[in-house]
């Protein structure tokens, strides 16, 4: 079995980048179900978010959970506990959208994951992945320390966490009790926010169709508490007008309507955008860890020299 040619920029990438016209194109790995851990209920379905993936492994016959690590009590535009309860339900509508029926809340309180032990957190995702047995794990980047958000640092730290101790027996061994058995995840996909600062480059290229990228789309303007708001959808055509300017797809339309195009938009054009720089109509980008992540040496070697079985 030959190497692709993306496989083999995948290998050189760090050694001789300028070999390589952008990232190598991922491949669906083999497997059935995946695990998305996120802080917050929309962070799946944003520009550095895992909503495209998602509509594709979906589209690949997988199964998934959404997990919600945070309340989101704080983000939107209602008293705490209502942003809790309508956050939640616009989640549920969005990853329903993307093709999961199944979302979880773990309600850790919104912008105060430093004040809990990270154990706690961990244990909770160590958890699931043993109960789930995914075949991938989705979350932020652990090594991505650059983002301002201190609950996407959290979350992303106890992830990786969980996900190198899970399979360890003597880590939780009274999960065991449960018949939940130790469990190491074969593949990971970490996403990183990139607007500032800098963390761990991204090493695959996912292709997506635009049907996936049209979902994608609506899924995060599904999550309306904050990303739909019919005066920000005026000021919009206020200031196009003050310019002269008008926007034809968006005649007729009411201020949320119109607001609502205008976000489905945005996440075609960044699609586009980082299909743009890798060769490809539409993609997200991810840091993807496969089976022999712990052995890099290995990793490269069977890259190079494995053959099917005769």
């Amino acid at each position: 079995m030959r190497a692709s040619v993306g496989a083999l920029c995948l290998l050189l990438w760090t050694a001789l980048p300028a070999l390589c016209i952008g990232l190598p194109k991922g491949e669906i790995p083999p497997g059935k179900t995946f695990l998305l851990i996120q802080p917050h209920h929309d962070d799946h379905s944003w520009e550095y978010g895992h909503g495209g993936l998602v509509a594709k492994l979906v589209d690949a016959g997988w199964q998934g959970t959404y997990v919600r690590v945070s309340n989101d009590e704080k983000d939107g535009r209602q008293t705490w506990a209502e942003n809790d309860q309508t956050n939640f339900a616009d989640a549920s509508d969005a990853v329903r959208h993307l093709g999961v029926d199944r979302i979880v809340s773990l309600n850790w309180r919104n912008d105060h994951m430093s004040s809990l032990p990270i154990l706690e957190l961990r244990a909770q995702i160590i958890l699931l992945i043993r109960k789930l047995r995914p075949d991938v794990v989705m979350a932020y980047n652990p090594w991505g320390r650059y983002d301002r958000n201190p609950d996407h640092r959290f979350v992303a730290e106890a992830v990786g966490q969980a996900v190198w101790l899970s399979g360890m027996a003597n880590v939780h061994p009274e999960y065991a009790e449960l018949g939940l058995e130790p469990y190491r995840v074969p593949y990971l996909y970490f996403s990183q926010r990139s607007d500032y600062g800098k963390g761990y480059e991204p090493n695959v290229a996912i292709e997506l169709t635009e049907a996936q990228v049209q979902r994608k789309a609506v899924a995060y303007r599904l999550h309306a508490n904050v990303r739909v708001s019919a005066a920000a959808g005026r000021a919009i055509l206020d200031a196009l007008d003050a310019r002269g300017l008008e926007i034809p797809e968006l005649k007729g339309l009411s201020d949320e309507d119109a607001h609502k195009k205008l976000q489905e938009w945005r996440m075609f054009a960044i699609s586009a955008k980082r299909g743009r720089e890798n060769g490809l109509k539409y993609a997200e980008v991810f840091y993807f860890l496969d089976e022999w992540r712990a052995w890099p040496g290995l990793a490269d070697y069977l890259e190079t020299n494995a053959r099917p079985a005769q």
